[in-house]
């Protein structure tokens, strides 16, 4: 993937998710400097859960997702939201050692043994699996939680 097309879709798609949908939904941004978008979900008697995205090849690639807690920290799994399937799946990645989000649209997945068939280029091209679409997926599973 080149560099400065990567960068170019990056930001263009992180630049349609807009400021009043952060209010609205009460997330907090900690970064969306390419190839990093870190949100925080934030609620009234809920722990913040940052999902952090690393997508140098946006989007020639899905992004890694990154689970952490509010100081930046990774989560472990008895710390992960509960009541959302399997999609904040606590069991440790291969490539990572972590928990990791077990939903097709993070590299996690589409490099998971048992979802490697279950290619990226199904769902690149989809509105749900823009940057803030694969967000808003996570942001629902968190709510469930």
């Amino acid at each position: 993937m080149n560099e400065a097309l990567a960068r170019e879709l990056f930001k263009s798609d992180v630049g349609k998710i807009s400021d009043d949908l952060f209010t609205l939904r009460n997330w907090k941004l900690y970064n969306r400097e390419f190839p990093v978008l870190d949100i925080g979900f934030q609620g009234a008697c809920r722990t913040e859960i940052r999902i952090r995205f690393l997508a140098p090849n946006w989007n020639d690639a899905p992004p890694s997702v990154e689970l952490l807690n509010a100081h930046g920290n990774y989560l472990t799994g008895p710390e992960l939201p509960r009541g959302a399937g399997s999609l904040f799946n606590p069991n440790l990645h291969p490539a990572t050692s972590r928990p990791f989000v077990c939903m097709a649209g993070s590299l996690q997945y589409h490099t998971y043994q048992n979802h490697v068939s279950d290619v990226w280029e199904n769902y690149k091209r989809q509105d749900s699996y823009s940057l803030g679409g694969i967000m808003t997926q996570l942001w629902d599973a968190w709510l469930r939680g």
